[in-house]
């Protein structure tokens, strides 16, 4: 797959993604298809868009699901 660099600060690409948060490739991908998993645990799927083939993750959305996450608040 290519590596491909978005010039814009509210859309990461995968690849952005890893290097900014340290979240591996891999585990997004399983994090996205939680989405398709009806379970009642308190996974909550990353939240992306699809351009075609492509996974774009919204700034903004990545960072209200990583709050979303914090433990003893």
């Amino acid at each position: 797959m290519k590596n491909i660099s978005i010039v814009n600060d509210e859309w990461l690409t995968p690849q952005q993604l890893e290097l900014e948060f340290g979240i591996t490739q891999g585990a997004q991908y399983k994090m996205r298809m939680r989405k398709n998993y009806k379970s009642n645990s308190n996974t909550i799927p990353i939240p992306f868009t699809k351009v075609g083939k492509r996974v774009l993750y919204y700034r903004p959305d990545i960072n209200k699901w990583l709050l979303s996450l914090r433990k003893g608040i």
